[in-house]
């Protein structure tokens, strides 16, 4: 669903939804059903029995902590305007979901969270591709705006704090706790 929801250009159906709904409420729609299916995601993960893949080296743990610092603020960094994150990496946000799932990968080697971190950077990766594509392809140039380092201090403080967040939040919000404190 999440996916789904994310690859309406390329399936073709963006515009005519847009046109049908207006714009107003076709991002409603999709806000509402990315929410959905972030909910059903974490459901299904943490419903989903455990069988092994692989046992990951406990040594990779710091490894992915580091890996999610950028994640968040390359998320971050997508989600802010006009930052030179943006201007030197192009899909910022999109980076950062490759990350995720790739740091996630180094910790979990079981099958539901194989296929769920695996199959999202993957999404990722292909939604760059398709993104890119369609940038070379396109006749109308954006208008460049100037990039700020306040929006790249802003996407780093914002990382950081999300990323805290998650750390401490994990457990509640996951079902394994990464801290002590929960």
């Amino acid at each position: 669903m999440f996916i789904g929801l994310h690859l309406l250009r390329e399936l073709g159906w963006r515009n005519p939804l847009i046109t049908r709904f207006g714009l107003g409420p076709y991002k409603g729609l999709i806000s509402l059903g990315v929410a959905l299916s972030i909910f059903l995601i974490v459901l299904g993960k943490g419903n989903a029995p455990f069988i092994q893949v692989w046992v990951p080296p406990f040594s990779l743990r710091s490894i992915t902590h580091l890996l999610m610092i950028s994640s968040c603020i390359l998320v971050l960094a997508g989600a802010l305007p006009n930052s030179y994150t943006r201007e030197l990496i192009g899909h910022p946000m999109l980076v950062g979901v490759i990350v995720w799932g790739i740091s996630h990968l180094l910790s979990n080697g079981d099958m539901a969270s194989v296929l769920l971190f695996g199959t999202l950077g993957l999404w990722a990766l292909f939604k760059i591709f398709s993104l890119e594509f369609r940038k070379e392809n396109r006749s109308d140039k954006e208008n460049p705006r100037r990039a700020s380092l306040i929006w790249d201090g802003a996407a780093i403080i914002l990382g950081m704090i999300a990323y805290m967040v998650l750390l401490v939040f994990h457990g509640p919000l996951f079902g394994f706790a990464l801290t002590a404190f929960n």
